[in-house]
């Protein structure tokens, strides 16, 4: 804890007597009267009166001295503050001195000025080395010094670290939006390349349903080719074989011109015609021999049978048989 030495100074007579020429006596009974009010508590009243005596003898250190000393009680440390350094500087030595920079050293403790008030402290030790509360004060100025400078310290790593920490979450929260926006991209460019496929697979449809109805009019153009092809193939055919057949029958005809043998009409297979038998003695015509060879290729049992069925000779009988 600091500790605090207020005290009022008092002018003494003795040293008024020296300054009888050179100041107004009401300075003494100025100081005497706000000594009086300080005591009293009134404080207005007491720096009035010390404000006073400072403007009647400006060269005297006690009533600054005096009027910190109201200032200090009221709490005011900063007005306090400078009426000591005033009054230090009046006096320069003496008690009046080293009371003012120990009282200034506790002004500037109070508002957390830790250099001036360790400086403070180090004048009162240089005026008086023997007073132990400067000393105490000034090792307590110290380490709130010191503790001030470490908090600051820790302060500043903690500021660099939210710093670094609101970087981090930046950087995070960026990598999330680029990852949603990279997803989001991938979902459209998914969708619309499911929708491109299926788009293609409906037209892939249709076009292979249309190949398979071409298909299925070619194959039945086709058939209908095939069996229009089939049909007046079958009657080229038939026309074929009516043709070549008139034409046989036609050669046939012109057969039995040339032979002078007039046609009496189609006879059945393996009968003999009119006009094939044979006289005694005559040779067979080429038309004979082959419904010979015809009727040997036939079922009769035995060639002499098919050739009595063919060569019948009017008259008797030959001598010998074949």
């Amino acid at each position: 804890m600091m500790r605090v030495k207020l005290g009022l100074t008092v002018i003494l007579l003795a040293a008024l007597a020296l300054l009888v020429t050179a100041c107004s006596p009401s300075a003494a009974k100025l100081t005497d009267a706000g000594n009086q009010a300080f005591a009293k508590q009134a404080y207005a009243e007491a720096l009035k009166a010390y404000a006073e005596a400072q403007a009647n003898s400006p060269e005297l250190a006690e009533p600054h001295y005096n009027s910190a000393n109201v200032l200090y009680r009221e709490g005011k440390y900063d007005e306090a503050l400078k009426a000591l350094q005033q009054a230090a500087e009046i006096a320069q030595t003496g008690p009046v001195a080293q009371s003012s920079h120990f009282n200034a050293g506790n002004a500037a403790f109070n508002t957390k000025g830790w250099e001036a008030a360790i400086e403070s402290y180090r004048q009162a030790l240089l005026r008086d080395p023997a007073d132990l509360d400067a000393k105490h004060n000034l090792e307590l100025a110290l380490q709130q010094m010191q503790q001030q400078q470490d908090q600051q310290k820790q302060d500043q790593q903690q500021d660099q670290q939210n710093q670094d920490q609101q970087k981090q979450d930046q950087q995070n929260q960026d990598q999330q939006q680029g990852q949603q926006n990279q997803q989001n991209q991938d979902q459209q460019k998914n969708g619309q390349g499911q929708q491109d496929q299926q788009n293609q697979d409906q037209r892939q449809g249709q076009q292979d349903q249309q190949n398979q109805s071409q298909d299925g009019q070619g194959q039945q153009d086709q058939q209908n080719q095939d069996q229009q092809q089939d049909g007046q193939g079958q009657q080229d055919q038939r026309n074929q074989a009516q043709q070549q057949g008139q034409q046989k029958q036609s050669q046939a005809q012109r057969d039995q011109q040339a032979q002078g043998q007039p046609q009496a009409g189609k006879q059945q297979e393996g009968q003999p015609q009119p006009g094939s038998q044979l006289a005694p003695g005559q040779r067979m015509t080429q038309d004979q021999a082959r419904q010979l060879l015809t009727a040997i290729a036939g079922k009769s049992d035995t060639l002499q049978g098919r050739l009595g069925q063919f060569l019948r000779v009017r008259g008797r009988p030959p001598v010998q048989d074949w």
